[in-house]
């Protein structure tokens, strides 16, 4: 990494810090392999498959063990390095995955992960990558790989960067897995009340008026509260497609009227939308099949990103990538919202197309939903959005929490950070110890 090197630090190449290894097996064809993959963009080794001897093409296999580094010849410019910890010891990697152990004389294993999973190490894989056709088939040669430059602080530094690094990741898994389990609970709680209500099984029930064969939340519902419709969809909501006005045209761009398109999708993800990447112009509208469409329309995503759904805080116009939706007076929007936003399944039913999925209008003109009366709408709504609100939360923490983990990796990592003495002396004298 560039820059002064720190006191105490060496410079070293990847050979230094360790050594190419070959546990190569015959194949046994009765026996059954674990074999490992490494993920993409440094998430590290994985249990990819099982396969019996016979059905693999190769006469050799390789056995890893914990604490060795492999890598994916084909993907390393993607990042495809890991770390073989304790729970993948007895699997094997084909002779695509070169396997190295550390040196742990002068490197710690949990360090050296770091290095390569910083994006320095995969730039070098990139510009080291070598093929004959596209890119995807370009590899990395162990010998280019154990040429890359690496800066060494002394052992119990290393161990000490590992540690503090390795806390905060546990950080960010555990803030992971609390999102998942939000949404989880929200999505079992949102089937029940999108199809038996705030009173749940207290309500007096009557058989569906008519069959559900578009737009269901559940499979199996036959019954719904007195008191519920089974509605077309457009006969409580007016639907409108969007338009992208000519690019051929300047002065159609540029105006003041949001105008909604894919790269806003990101965006959906919120109770509402108020901001658009690109602004149109009222002549850019005049001259277009676009329509500028009133506060609190129904955006849905039918395109690329098929299932997102949010609602409009201003008026704004959109691309003819959505599906948008203007309640009429006994649908309300919120509700509108809870509902696409948990038809997953009746989504991906319903996608067609070979390059990109895509639900086509005429399909929405048949989309049937369950209709609750207004005040009941509301309180679901409101718990949905509740849940919405808690996960938004959660995931501006966690995106914090990454980018503070790249930061903080920077600094550690090149040396422009040193941790306190305190936490560093902890660390020394210690065993080596494998990963």
């Amino acid at each position: 990494m560039p820059g002064e090197l720190p006191q105490g630090w060496t410079t070293a190449r990847f050979r230094d810090a360790m050594r190419l290894e070959e546990r190569r097996e015959q194949i046994d064809p009765n026996r059954t392999y674990k074999l490992l993959g490494v993920r993409w963009y440094g998430n590290g080794a994985f249990l990819r498959e099982e396969r019996l001897g016979e059905g693999l093409s190769a006469q050799h296999i390789y056995r890893v063990q914990p604490g060795d580094v492999i890598y994916n010849r084909l993907f390393a410019w993607k990042g495809a390095f890991g770390l073989v910890g304790d729970n993948l010891a007895g699997c094997y990697v084909s002779n695509e995955f070169p396997l190295f152990a550390a040196r742990q004389d002068c490197v710690d294993p949990q360090f050296l992960l770091r290095i390569l999973k910083h994006p320095r190490t995969s730039e070098r894989a990139n510009a080291f990558s070598t093929g004959t056709t596209s890119i995807s088939r370009n590899r990395l040669g162990e010998d280019d790989f154990l040429h890359f430059p690496l800066n060494l602080p002394p052992l119990a530094e290393q161990r000490s960067i590992a540690e503090v690094l390795l806390a905060l990741e546990d950080t960010i898994a555990a803030m992971g897995e609390l999102i998942r389990a939000i949404a989880n609970a929200k999505h079992a709680t949102m089937r029940e009340l999108l199809t038996l209500g705030i009173r749940r099984t207290k309500a007096p029930l009557k058989k569906l008026p008519n069959r559900w064969v578009l737009g269901r939340i559940t499979e199996g519902v036959t019954h719904i509260a007195c008191d519920w419709d089974l509605v077309t969809l457009t006969k409580v909501a007016k639907l409108e497609s969007g338009h992208t006005p000519s690019r051929d045209q300047p002065d159609y761009w540029g105006g003041d009227i949001p105008w909604l398109s894919l790269a806003d999708t990101d965006a959906l993800e919120a109770l509402e939308v108020d901001q658009t990447s690109e602004y149109v112009t009222s002549k850019g509208i005049a001259h277009s099949s676009a329509r500028i469409l009133p506060k609190d329309t129904v955006v849905f995503s039918r395109t690329a990103t098929v299932g997102k759904a949010t609602r409009m805080k201003i008026p704004m116009a959109t691309s003819q990538d959505f599906a948008n939706w203007i309640c009429g007076p006994t649908l309300l929007p919120a509700y509108l919202v809870q509902v696409f936003r948990h038809m997953g399944r009746e989504w991906e039913r319903l996608q067609e197309g070979s390059t990109h999925q895509t639900i086509y209008m005429p399909v929405f003109k048949k989309l049937q939903i369950l209709q609750p009366p207004k005040i009941e709408q509301q309180k679901i709504a409101e718990i949905g959005e509740a849940f919405d609100h808690r996960i938004s939360c959660e995931r501006a923490a966690l995106a914090g929490l990454l980018h503070n983990r790249a930061a903080l990796s920077q600094e550690l990592l090149s040396g422009r950070l040193r941790l306190p003495e305190s936490i560093v002396a902890r660390h020394r004298d210690k065993p080596e110890q494998a990963a």
